[in-house]
């Protein structure tokens, strides 16, 4: 009896390949197998051999295993998160919470890859990489974005030739004006996007080595009927600095120049700085200076309470808030404050490695103003870490309700906010 078993299982074994596969599907099909003897004998060698009804499910079973472990390990390699490298290059352990940087699927990623190595100062690898993109085209609905980035590129290069090359071919290809090609000497004017009219902007201690930048300050508005003044960059002012600051304003009101003043926030902390009651030291001049600034902004409570300070410091009459008889007479427009929705602040230039002394910047800005407006009509490049510390104040901004609007920024710089997810929190203003 055992050796016809053990007989039995190496012919079975031989025939099991060919013989069983056939026939394993018929019995599923038929519950009553017992046509032929053959059948009659393997259902009797199934009883005695277990295993083989679990050998039939094996090759099954792992059929469906390696689908499901494909369909894991496929996400396995997700693209760059851009956001953690941001928020990690401006100090920060992990991105900014509860905000959803990652960019929208319909954007091409060659807007992502450009902006990035833009923003890494891979210029020419940039430059490869989107014109390829746009000479192949098959961007959908990123290709004006794309096209316009280009035109950037070629603007930061210097290549003029093949910018105005690609003019034409925008015109065909959007039915559209192309950009216009700016010379380096010509950068837009930040006051364009506030009504046209000429600007300048103080920088440094203002001191009597002023005199020639005041005097191009003149000059700025003599073809202009309104000139803005820009105080956000003083470093500091004393006593014949003031002076001559006082005159210009004068002369331009003389002139019937009307005059907007930004930043004045900090001018005014440098002013009342210096002029503390009792401090007989500090120069009239800058005394002056304050209550005409109280005077342009309509501050009349403070104007009063500084001429009281003045008049006690000094021992004088304190001055009249109706100081200015004869302005009206002589058809001058009295200087007037921009209104607090019109406070710019102006960033230019490259925007590299940022650090404590712009996050302040923006912050104390913010506080200054009901709303945080950021020119950057004027700015080249951002680098990562730029962004990221921009993306965490406005993120802490944005929670204690403070507005956000970023204007006139170039195509690169734009897409970058998009990648890097500043453009959830600030409201991001194109170029005119």
């Amino acid at each position: 009896m055992f050796f016809s078993l053990f007989g039995r299982k190496k012919t079975e074994s031989k025939k099991a390949p060919i013989a069983r596969q056939p026939v394993k599907p018929s019995p599923e099909k038929s519950a009553t197998p017992s046509a032929s003897p053959q059948a009659s004998e393997e259902s009797l060698d199934f009883s005695a051999y277990v295993p083989p009804p679990p050998s039939t499910p094996l090759p099954v079973s792992p059929a469906p295993v390696p689908a499901p472990q494909e369909a894991e390990t496929a996400p396995a390699a997700p693209p760059l998160d851009v956001s953690a490298l941001v928020s990690s290059l401006a100090g920060q352990a992990d991105p900014v919470p509860s905000i959803d940087v990652s960019p929208p699927n319909d954007i091409a990623p060659v807007i992502e890859e450009t902006a990035t190595l833009f923003a890494n100062g891979e210029v020419e690898q940039a430059l490869a990489a989107l014109s390829n993109a746009v000479r192949e085209g098959g961007l959908g609905s990123s290709a004006l974005q794309a096209w316009l980035m280009l035109f950037d590129l070629y603007q930061h290069l210097g290549m003029k030739v093949e910018f105005e090359a690609l003019a034409l071919e925008f015109v065909m290809e959007f039915e559209r004006s192309p950009p216009a090609w700016i010379e380096t000497d010509e950068r837009p004017d930040p006051a364009l996007d506030t009504g046209g009219i000429a600007y300048f902007a103080l920088g440094g201690t203002l001191t009597d080595a002023s005199a020639p930048e005041l005097e191009k300050l003149r000059n700025a508005a003599a073809t202009q009927p309104a000139l803005r003044v820009d105080c956000g960059k003083l470093e500091g002012v004393d006593g014949p600095g003031c002076r001559l600051f006082s005159e210009t304003l004068l002369s331009l009101r003389n002139a019937g120049k009307k005059v907007l003043l930004t930043g004045e926030a900090r001018l005014i902390q440098f002013l009342e700085g210096a002029c503390q009651p009792g401090r007989t030291e500090t120069d009239g001049a800058a005394w002056a200076l304050l209550l005409d600034v109280y005077r342009i902004l309509d501050f009349k409570d403070k104007f009063e309470e500084a001429a009281v300070n003045y008049a006690v410091t000094f021992e004088v009459s304190p001055p009249s808030w109706e100081s200015q008889p004869g302005a009206e007479a002589r058809g001058s427009v009295v200087l007037q404050p921009v209104e607090p929705a019109d406070q710019v602040l102006i960033l230019s230039g490259e925007l590299s490695g940022a650090g404590e002394t712009l996050a302040k910047q923006l912050q104390d800005w913010a506080l200054a103003n009901k709303m945080l407006i950021i020119d950057m009509s004027q700015a080249t490049r951002v680098d990562l870490v730029t962004a990221g510390l921009m993306l965490n104040v406005f993120s802490k901004l944005q929670e204690t309700g403070t507005t956000i609007q970023i204007r006139g920024a170039n195509e690169l710089i734009r897409a970058l906010f998009g990648v890097t997810g500043l453009s959830r929190v600030a409201r991001i203003i194109p170029r005119k």
